[in-house]
């Protein structure tokens, strides 16, 4: 019975957004008409259109030139997966880096912890535009002295991903970083910490064991958000590093408001499915899925 009432509350988690999505865009298409009465029609109009878009999506077709129309689903599939890739794999090298960072700032002693956590503070202070604009011309003044490109600074006819990876993993490291860090200072002053050094385990033992598994929490708690966070770095990178990606494809259909729907709907999709599995991975360390108290 809970299985089942955790599948539907997903499920209408999931087309309340998608009908939320659908409403904002129909009221894009109709706001201009306000105070007048035929605001509504329009409104109701647009947003019934939307909603069969979604039934009829393998029928709608996007302009790709004055004299070149194609198929939406083999058109959007090539910059949605690539954009996806980028993401998923700065997700996971922020996680890396913060957790690895977090791991060994723990264990130095208190006066260099300091210098980590001031440091961290003052990169997180740097806007991503910045880290991104440097990097670049980096790797151009090597590239100039000694003749060796160490990985393409924008995207050509060939799509980049290190650069891009990197970029929009960085602030979202610092972030986890100093979540991570918080959290293993949370729990490193509760009693069961000082049972377990009591015993005789050591401080490495105790973090790993114990204290990693909780600090999770925390992380899986707000990673969603992180997600959103470098969303926006992505449509940043997208633009400074000349990628083909989701957000471009977007732009340049804004004149088609049933494929911005169907768009913003598959980039919900991934951001929902994180957050469900957080959502499961935090009752599972919790103990709330085993029935433990």
């Amino acid at each position: 019975m809970k299985k089942w009432k955790l599948a539907l509350t997903v499920l209408a988690d999931l087309f309340l957004t998608i009908f939320t999505i659908m409403a904002i865009i129909a009221f894009a298409q109709s706001y201009s008409l306000f105070p007048s009465p035929q605001m509504v029609t329009v409104f109701w109009q647009q947003f019934q259109q939307l909603f069969w878009s979604f039934f009829s999506i393998r029928d709608i077709t996007v302009s790709l030139s004055q004299w070149h129309n194609a198929p939406l689903l083999s058109t959007m599939m090539e910059p949605y997966a690539y954009s996806l890739i980028i993401l998923w794999g700065a997700l996971a090298v922020s996680f890396l880096i913060a957790v690895t960072g977090a791991y060994i700032c723990f264990l130095l002693p208190r006066p260099l912890q300091k210098m980590v956590k001031g440091i961290a503070f003052f990169l997180e202070s740097i806007p991503d535009v910045i880290f991104i604009f440097s990097t670049q011309l980096f790797v151009i003044w090597v590239f100039k002295k000694t003749d060796l490109l160490i990985v393409n600074p924008v995207a050509g006819f060939d799509n980049v991903y290190v650069l891009p990876i990197v970029m929009i993993s960085i602030l979202p490291s610092i972030l986890l970083f100093q979540m991570t860090f918080l959290a293993f200072t949370e729990e490193k002053d509760k009693p069961y910490v000082e049972y377990a050094l009591a015993k005789g385990l050591s401080k490495t033992a105790v973090l790993w064991r114990h204290m990693f598994r909780n600090a999770l929490i925390t992380v899986f708690s707000n990673v969603q958000y992180l997600f959103w966070f470098m969303l926006s770095n992505l449509l940043v990178a997208e633009y400074l590093f000349n990628m083909h990606g989701f957000f471009r494809f977007l732009y340049e259909q804004l004149h088609t408001p049933e494929v911005v729907a169907i768009g913003l709907a598959m980039l919900f999709l991934p951001f929902y499915i994180i957050d469900v599995a957080g959502k499961r991975v935090i009752a599972y360390l919790t103990g709330i899925e085993r029935g433990v108290a």
